[in-house]
């Protein structure tokens, strides 16, 4: 099994950067070097395209080589930029090794602002429709209460 590179590392006197290919002859403890984020498999799939499985927390997430791009286009953004790219970004996969990688306040902040889910939001959203249509507020309903 070959791996892909995912820090600066030296495999039986080969040096290979960040997203190189290093063969599974070079390297003695493929499964360690994955545990320690220095490596991460690499699996050929259907038609040649190449998924990549990272492990976090406990949980193997899969990685398209244009999805392990955009993650390193967002950590090595400053922190505006980075904010901005994640409301825009739609991958789950993606969004999760942010959240385990990127410790800047104003990512994880605009990690947070995310919705979870979209029916959450549509069923919020239509409450408030409905409260709005038939003409009472939340501030007109707590004086209602009170009174």
């Amino acid at each position: 099994m070959d791996y892909i590179a995912l820090r600066p590392c030296t495999f039986s006197g080969q040096r290979y950067r960040i997203g190189e290919t290093v063969p599974g002859s070079a390297v003695m403890d493929g499964k360690r070097q994955v545990a320690l984020g220095t490596l991460a498999a690499r699996r050929e799939a259907d038609a040649g395209a190449t998924d990549i499985a990272i492990t976090i927390d406990g949980a193997q997430i899969s990685f398209s080589a244009e999805e392990l791009q955009a993650v390193f286009d967002i950590l090595q953004a400053d922190s505006r930029d980075a904010a901005a790219a994640i409301q825009t970004e739609q991958r789950e996969n993606v969004r999760q090794v942010i959240a385990a990688c990127d410790s800047r306040r104003s990512v994880k902040t605009a990690l947070k602002d995310l919705p979870t889910d979209d029916s959450d939001v549509d069923a919020e959203a239509e409450a408030e429709a409905n409260d709005e249509d038939e003409g009472e507020t939340d501030d007109e309903k707590e004086k209602a209460g009170e009174a």
